[in-house]
């Protein structure tokens, strides 16, 4: 999957090589060694499933600044398919979610507040009703506009849809 091979590619740590290795021996587990007892066959294959399924999670959470160094690398079609995957499988959503934490902790891009009313501050003060004033305040109603996880993923990483 594109969205995941550029996490990868564009990562510094050294582990984001192993993709292609531990899928190698998930497939495979007996290319390039000798298997002298045969659960050893799956604990080989189970392990390399594993930093396969996970490596994308390891790699993505040692970015100290993902957005920055992520923006402008995806494509709309790259996180729309991303994001059906992750409707599927477990483990994407996993990605996913670790994804839309790291941006609601980094960022406020994922809602944004309006004010419906105008405040009309008052400086006179009423000696017959100590509260009158209060009510001429108005209300700030603040209004929470959540945006969907394409929309969410195209903007933090500077994607045009």
């Amino acid at each position: 999957m594109k969205f995941i091979e550029i996490i990868l590619q564009c990562s510094q740590i050294k582990e984001a090589k192993l993709y292609g290795p531990a899928r190698k021996a998930a497939e495979s587990p007996e290319t390039g060694v000798i298997i002298q007892k045969p659960a050893a066959f799956h604990v080989i294959r189970d392990c390399a499933t594993l930093a396969y399924k996970y490596l994308p999670h390891y790699v993505f959470g040692h970015y100290a600044n993902p957005f920055e160094v992520l923006k402008g690398k995806f494509t709309k079609r790259d996180i729309e398919e991303f994001l059906t995957s992750a409707n599927s499988d477990i483990v994407n959503y996993h990605l996913l979610t670790l994804i839309l934490e790291k941006i609601r902790k980094s960022t406020n891009i994922q809602t944004t507040t309006t004010h419906d009313q105008q405040i009309d501050l008052k400086t006179t003060l009423s000696s017959d009703d100590p509260y009158g004033d209060y009510e001429s305040y108005g209300t700030e109603e603040i209004q929470v506009v959540q945006l969907d996880n394409i929309t969410l993923l195209c903007r933090v990483f500077n994607v045009l849809t």
